[in-house]
């Protein structure tokens, strides 16, 4: 008779506790960490500033005191007659504007050459060769056609806007997986669902990075139509404080537009967030 053995099972290893609540702790540890050094990056900055101006380094209508910049600022954006809420409100306007044309044209094309090879082929160096024009050379131009008002600042702004999102649109489009592509075919699918169920999914993190992009350089090019022909907005003001000698108005113009910049880049990055549902 024989006897068989059986082989223990080795117990389960158990479960580890406390991963996640020292990951979670580690997070919270390193964005606090991050803070605290950002506010002291600001305070040691604030204080080189304030040491250059008092030890007269260099002339108060090149470096004004902090202090005048912060009461250009209070001044500058008290509800009332000279505030600047309503420049902030027309170069808003005009960023949006251009961003949404840019980024709409730049889709709109990127698609197409992704799906007609010859004519990627034919117009792609077309786009190549007109996003070489500096566009503060053809600024004067567009006011010179299109006049004073808010039109030739959007152009402006969606021409910049327009190159990151036609890249990155025309990669998404293209680089697919060319297996998942073959299965759809031989299955039948049509070309709205080819877009739909492959395409598209594959565009969205091309697209949510070139828009992160692309609204920070429509900002950027409407500031440049302002700089050239405008009767508004912060480029505007720019250029009048700068004809005034109010160096310190211009800091605080300049340190508006850091806001909006930084603001209108954390609101994509929540639109990004909550559209693929991850960073």
């Amino acid at each position: 008779m024989s006897t068989s053995t059986a082989t223990p099972r080795s117990a389960p290893p158990a479960p580890r506790t406390g991963t996640a609540p020292r990951r979670r702790g580690w997070q919270v540890s390193t964005r606090i960490q991050a803070a605290v050094l950002a506010a002291v990056f600001l305070i040691a900055a604030v204080a080189a500033w304030q040491l250059a101006v008092t030890l007269e380094v260099t002339s108060s209508l090149i470096l004004p005191a902090p202090l005048d910049v912060a009461d250009s600022l209070r001044a500058g954006l008290t509800p009332g007659a000279g505030s600047w809420w309503g420049d902030i409100g027309v170069t808003l306007q005009t960023t949006t504007i251009g961003f949404f044309i840019g980024i709409a044209v730049a889709f709109v094309l990127g698609t197409l050459l992704a799906y007609v090879e010859v004519l990627r082929m034919a117009i792609y160096p077309y786009v190549i060769f007109f996003q070489t024009f500096p566009k503060v050379a053809i600024a004067p131009l567009l006011v010179s056609w299109l006049g004073y008002g808010l039109t030739p600042k959007a152009v402006i702004g969606a021409l910049l806007a327009f190159f990151p999102m036609f890249t990155n649109t025309l990669a998404g489009m293209s680089e697919i997986d060319k297996d998942e592509l073959r299965l759809m075919r031989s299955l039948g699918a049509s070309r709205m669902q080819e877009m739909r169920l492959l395409r598209l999914p594959n565009t969205m993190p091309y697209i949510f990075a070139a828009m992160d992009v692309a609204l920070v350089m429509s900002l950027l090019g409407v500031i440049v139509g302002e700089f050239v022909g405008a009767d508004a907005g912060l480029g505007f003001r720019i250029q009048d404080r700068t004809a005034f000698g109010d160096t310190a108005s211009v800091y605080a113009v300049l340190l508006i537009l850091g806001v909006l910049g930084t603001t209108l880049h954390l609101l994509m990055v929540g639109v990004k967030k909550a559209v693929l549902f991850r960073e």
